[in-house]
């Protein structure tokens, strides 16, 4: 059995072995206490966020960094630190989530951290500047818009073409003909719908996108966007329900931007919805925010898969096999218009039981900015 000496000698060893590792690292580590106030900050983060750990220990963590998704502020409550608090455990933010940290200084940078609980304290939190990271995915977000523009001038002209052919323009088909250019047509279609979406990401990555605010008439903008659906509702025997708070003024809002989210949220829920499924489409007013919910009894998105559902390209195991067709890039850009118009989107998903989205958007609207471009449809 050690001595009290040797245990103490040994404890001492352990910290001066931790202090090194934590002052070795790096990525930036700030350990935080229950009441926000920053306890330790090894050298990394004081060179990351501009402070020296004898200004910033003592200090309210939201008082030496702000916080933002993109351009916009991110509320106290919204940030990791509080969200570790509060569900006792850990947020991890990714390069996708587009979030940034403005030192005292006024330096910004893109970054990736993870929030962890320590129980009984506080949280320790791991931060980087993903500056590299996001240079480089600005630029395949470059070579992506790029390759889908020199993409869409032979797509157009083979589907102008075999509208032709189709319709009698060379000559009568043969049934075997007809169907073969029908095969094209349909895939050629398909190609510029993916290529489209390329470009719409593309576009909304590179904040070039047209914030053309008006004011718009929820209810008439949703009809519009379930009369553009109503040959697949009709095709999958879906029943349609929805429900629009009937004080609801008219918000300024781009129709072009939200139209799209509307289109792609109802796409995906008839699309992974079997046959005879039900489909619900309620908007309603809670404080400064409009809601909007977005319900069906489909296949659902299993457990271990829900942190990825907004990330590009992502499809759900469970719907792959059901569903072949699809890029997994409408939620991704649905996530960056809501976001951009200053709005929240969140889910709640069961396995064979069903998906129901939110998002909201302020009742103020959506902030005019200008751009270069508009989104495809």
């Amino acid at each position: 059995m050690p001595s009290e000496k040797e245990l103490e000698v040994k404890l001492k060893e352990q910290k001066e072995r931790a202090e090194a590792i934590v002052s070795l690292m790096g990525e930036g580590l700030l350990v935080i206490g229950n009441d926000n106030i920053i306890e330790l900050i090894n050298p990394a983060a004081q060179k990351l966020l501009d402070i020296k750990a004898e200004a910033a220990i003592g200090k309210k963590w939201s008082d030496v960094t702000r916080a933002y998704v993109g351009d916009m502020p991110l509320p106290i409550q919204d940030r990791s630190f509080y969200k570790t608090l509060k569900e006792g455990s850990s947020v991890i933010t990714s390069l996708s989530d587009n979030h940034y940290y403005e030192t005292l200084t006024g330096r910004r940078f893109p970054v990736i951290s993870v929030t962890t609980p320590l129980i009984g304290v506080g949280a320790i939190k791991v931060f980087r500047d993903a500056t590299k990271e996001r240079n480089v995915d600005r630029m395949k977000t470059e070579f992506i818009s790029l390759a889908s523009h020199q993409l869409r001038t032979p797509l157009s002209a083979i589907k102008w073409f075999t509208e032709m052919l189709l319709s009698g323009d060379a000559g009568k088909l043969t049934n075997e003909q007809e169907e073969f250019m029908r095969n094209i047509y349909d895939s050629t279609e398909r190609m510029i719908q993916l290529v489209n979406s390329l470009l719409n990401i593309s576009r909304i990555e590179s904040g070039r996108i047209i914030i053309d605010p008006q004011p718009v008439d929820l209810k008439k903008l949703i009809e519009g966007v379930v009369a553009d659906l109503k040959g697949k509702l009709s095709e999958k025997s879906h029943n349609l329900v929805v429900n629009v708070y009937e004080g609801l003024s008219k918000i300024n809002l781009d129709p072009r931007l939200i139209g799209q989210v509307y289109l792609n949220l109802l796409t995906n829920a008839i699309k992974y919805t079997p046959n005879g499924g039900e489909i619900h489409v309620f908007i309603s007013k809670k404080g400064k925010e409009i809601i909007t919910q977005v319900s069906d009894n489909g296949y659902g998105i299993p457990k271990h898969e829900q942190d990825k559902i907004f990330q590009k390209f992502f499809r759900a195991d469970n719907v792959v096999k059901v569903e072949t067709e699809g890029a997994g890039l409408g939620l991704y850009l649905v996530k960056g218009i809501i976001e951009s118009s200053g709005g929240k989107i969140w889910f709640e998903s069961e396995e064979g039981k069903g998906t129901t989205f939110w998002f909201s958007l302020p009742v103020t609207g959506m902030q005019p900015k200008k751009g270069e471009v508009v989104l495809d449809s």
